[in-house]
């Protein structure tokens, strides 16, 4: 997300001449908006933004206060004022050389960071009405859930990354966030947590569709290997558990049913296992290849700006 100041919020000094109205009476908002930018070269951001308002019930429609006034407010953390100012500015400029897609991306991520996730969806939305193609729209709801997920609310990043994945059902990206939440929602963050099969089934289902798109990331592996450790644990945890039954019961039925139950989960622990350790060497080959490539191409970038002629 881009920051104010790299949209053409970054204020030099300004100086502002011709205070006066048509027929010679003071203008308010001039006025204001003068005794604003005093302040705001002195970085007194609080007391430039009393001015701005002063200026803004003068004359509402003055753009370049709208947009200062965003400025001031983001250089003191008030995101979610800076977020309103912008979108006012937005709102108010006839200039059409303003980049709306780049502004409302910059207002997204003044929400965020103000925790709004809601307001920062309704701006990123703003821009998806520019967007033609299907990539380009996967790629909005993908930032949408990262302002989610950012936000701690799992269940709403996973509605965005599924509406990215309608568009483009072969999004490597949403693919492997939802393998993500669902690693997390299946306990493997804390190794003390309980472990949720059901989660963990579908994290490992999403990370087998990304590595079925890009064999060659290592990451992915790594990310496979987690939820494995996990289910290992969680096996071997179920395994003593029954095994405990079956000692303290007294019922041949029982014990027989008990002990069944803790060679299956011991069957299952090893599987798992077993399957971490080949994840382990699909994560080395393809780590080497990897770096391989990134070697590779590293090299040809270098060749070919030393090949390009001077300017």
């Amino acid at each position: 997300m881009k920051r104010l100041g790299r949209v053409g919020l970054v204020l030099g000094v300004l100086t502002l001449t011709g205070t006066l109205g048509c027929e010679g009476k003071a203008d308010p908002a001039k006025e204001a908006r003068a005794k604003a930018t005093n302040h705001l070269n002195k970085k007194e951001f609080k007391l430039a933004i009393e001015q701005y308002e002063l200026a803004i019930q003068a004359d509402p429609n003055q753009e370049k206060t709208w947009k200062e006034k965003a400025f001031a407010h983001q250089q003191i953390g008030e995101h979610d004022k800076a977020a309103v100012a912008l979108l006012k500015y937005v709102e108010v400029t006839k200039d059409p050389a303003v980049k709306r897609d780049e502004l409302y991306r910059v207002v997204a991520d003044e929400f965020r960071q103000a925790g709004q996730p809601e307001e920062a969806e309704k701006a990123l939305l703003k821009v998806m009405e520019t967007k033609n193609t299907p990539e380009e729209k996967a790629e909005l709801y993908r930032v949408i859930a990262d302002t989610y997920l950012k936000a701690g609310n799992l269940d709403a990043a996973e509605v965005k990354f599924n509406e990215a994945l309608k568009l483009n059902a072969k999004d490597e990206a949403s693919l492997g966030w939802l393998a993500a939440i669902y690693s997390k929602r299946g306990g493997t963050e804390n190794k003390d947590a309980v472990a949720v099969p059901e989660h963990l089934d579908k994290a490992l289902a999403y990370l087998d569709q990304v590595i079925a798109l890009n064999p060659e990331y290592p990451f992915t592996y790594i990310n496979k290997r987690i939820v494995m450790a996990k289910y290992v644990m969680h096996e071997q945890k179920m395994m003593q558990i029954a095994q405990l039954e079956a000692k303290e019961t007294k019922k041949k039925a029982k014990v027989d049913e008990a002990l069944a139950r803790a060679a299956e989960h011991q069957k299952r622990a090893e599987d798992f296992s077993k399957q971490y350790e080949e994840l382990t060497q699909k994560f080395s080959e393809a780590q080497k290849k990897f770096k391989e490539k990134q070697a590779a191409q590293q090299a040809a970038a270098a060749a070919a700006e030393q090949a390009a002629p001077a300017k």
